[in-house]
């Protein structure tokens, strides 16, 4: 799938996510009112907090859309990294500050009416299952970090709305006012775990890291399988958003003229693309008895250690 069309399609899935997340929003919110619950306020909060990153996941996207330039060359795709992070951190904050007020609460337990939150939370984790399916299904046309990030925020929303739910049947039951408290405390800080965790899924390509080993691996076969290519070294890759950037050296043989050589490396360029999803490949191609010569003059290598036998 091309990178437009794939933005598009990411665009309207958060767009989905977020009209659900306020119709949620406004069922917990008043909940929270009603029953006096500080988990369901906190679910409330939490939730609300979604909305806010739903439109910096839109923006991210149209950000990230736009084609490269002259001061981007790469493209704009980091935005949704730099967004999927922010995102992250906002939650683990609003984390820490639900159990501060939840904390508070333990020592100042008061009796809640269940019945409101019930009916809120009930409909929160089978509506935010629903468009979390959703954008799974779409996660695996539009590669986009903001998409999972949408989908790691909306699991925690779940799993807390449905451990809050239990908590409050519980509670109606045992009639234990620290309870709902207590329970507060623990799915909040299940968001938070799901959070840090998305956090540093997004700190290695914003760190410029390499593509995931699968992906070396391709580029490997596409040079291995290539009958011109005598070897190849300096494979370097990084993402940028979903896209992906590749920059290598191979060494053909020492008799092709400039314009042969200039153009199998536009062909090993073409097939590395395609091979890697559209990637962005950068090919240097070196005489190969020169470099090896090279090599053992200057470094004293012995061969190149990529080179095809």
């Amino acid at each position: 799938m091309d990178h437009d069309n794939g933005s598009r399609i990411a665009r309207r899935a958060v767009a989905i996510a977020l009209g659900s997340t306020i119709v949620v929003v406004v069922f917990k919110l008043v909940a929270a009112a009603v029953s006096g619950s500080i988990s369901v306020l906190a679910e409330g909060l939490q939730s609300l907090l979604d909305v806010f990153m739903s439109l910096l996941a839109l923006w991210a996207l149209r950000i990230a859309a736009a084609p490269p330039d002259r001061d981007h060359p790469y493209g704009h795709g980091k935005a949704e990294l730099l967004t999927s992070a922010f995102q992250m951190i906002l939650v683990i904050v609003t984390a820490g500050i639900i159990i501060w007020q939840a904390a508070i609460r333990l020592n100042e337990p008061r009796d809640i009416d269940v019945g409101w939150g019930l009916y809120a939370l009930g409909y929160a984790a089978l509506a935010n299952t629903a468009v979390m399916l959703y954008l799974r299904r779409v996660l695996k046309k539009a590669n986009s970090p903001v998409l999972a990030g949408e989908i790691e925020h909306l699991r925690a929303d779940t799993l807390a709305s449905a451990g809050i739910f239990a908590g409050l049947i519980a509670y109606s039951i045992f009639d234990w006012q620290p309870l709902d408290a207590l329970i507060a405390i623990g799915f909040t800080f299940i968001g938070g775990f799901f959070a840090v965790r998305q956090l540093r899924r997004v700190i290695h390509p914003l760190m410029d890291g390499s593509l995931p080993p699968g992906e070396l691996r391709k580029i490997e076969e596409v040079l291995a399988a290539h009958p011109r290519v005598l070897g190849f070294h300096n494979v370097q890759t990084r993402e940028v958003g979903n896209n992906r950037v590749v920059t290598l050296h191979t060494l053909l043989d020492d008799d092709l003229s400039f314009v042969d050589a200039h153009e199998i490396a536009e062909q090993i360029e073409d097939e590395l693309s395609v091979k890697l999803g559209g990637a962005f490949v950068t090919l240097h191609y070196e005489p190969y008895r020169a470099e090896i010569e090279h090599r053992e003059q200057e470094h004293g290598a012995n061969g190149d250690g990529r080179s095809k036998q």
